[in-house]
C-alpha cells in the first residue's frame, strides 16, 4: 500500500509537466496562427494595393526631385507614360549593344576605351522599337565617348555621369529626328576598359 501512494505521488509531477509543455507548445501555434493571418491578411493585400498604385503620394514623394521631372537643357519637360488603372506593370527588357572601342579625347597621351553597355527600357515592345533605331544610338554613343578623357571616366561617379548623360543625347537626338523613342532607364556597362 505505502508503494502505491508513493507511485501516485511521483506520476503527479509528471502530469504537470506534460500539462506544461502542451500549453507551451498550443500557446506557440496560436501565435504563429496569428502571425500568419496577420500577414496574408493586412500586410501583403496592402503591400499589392501600393504596387498596384492606390499609393500616389508615395509616388509622388518617391519621384520627387528625379531628373525626369527636371526641365531638359532645352526647355522641354520629359513626357511620361502614364500607367492607367488596373494596368499590370510590364517587367523592363534588357538590350544589349555591341561592345564599343573609341580613342579618348586626351591630348598628353593616347587612351583607348572598351566598353560594352546593356539598355534597360520598359519592355520587350520597346526593346524591339529600340532596335529599329540602334544606328541612331550607337551613333550618339560613339559621338560621347570620343569626346571624353580618361581620367574623367576612372571614378564611379564619372561612369554614372557618362550614363546619364548617354540617356540625354539619346533622348536628345530622337527628338530632333522626331522620333519617338522608349525610354531608357538605366544603362548598366557590363565592360569598361581604359588603356
Amino acid at each position: 500500500m505505502a508503494e502505491e501512494k508513493a507511485a501516485e505521488a511521483g506520476d503527479a509531477p509528471k502530469k504537470k509537466g506534460k500539462l506544461l509543455l502542451i500549453i507551451v507548445a498550443a500557446v506557440l501555434v496560436l501565435s504563429m496562427a496569428a502571425g500568419a493571418a496577420y500577414y496574408f491578411l493586412v500586410i501583403q493585400p496592402a503591400a499589392k494595393a501600393a504596387d498596384e498604385g492606390g499609393d500616389e503620394e508615395g509616388a509622388k514623394v518617391r519621384h520627387a526631385g528625379s531628373k525626369e521631372d527636371a526641365d531638359s537643357p532645352d526647355g522641354k519637360k520629359k513626357k511620361k507614360k502614364k500607367k492607367k488603372k488596373g494596368e499590370k506593370e510590364e517587367p523592363p527588357a534588357f538590350l544589349v549593344l555591341d561592345p564599343f572601342t573609341v580613342n579618348l579625347a586626351d591630348t598628353e597621351q593616347e587612351h583607348f576605351l572598351q566598353v560594352s553597355m546593356t539598355l534597360q527600357v520598359p519592355g520587350e515592345v520597346a526593346a524591339e522599337e529600340m532596335k529599329k533605331h540602334m544606328a541612331m544610338i550607337r551613333d550618339q554613343t560613339l559621338k560621347l565617348l570620343s569626346s571624353l578623357k580618361s581620367a574623367e571616366l576612372r571614378s564611379t561617379e564619372g561612369k554614372q555621369k557618362l550614363a546619364d548623360t548617354l540617356i540625354d543625347k539619346i533622348a536628345e537626338a530622337a527628338d530632333q529626328d522626331d522620333v519617338e523613342l522608349p525610354e531608357i532607364s538605366k544603362i548598366f556597362f557590363t565592360a569598361f576598359i581604359i588603356q
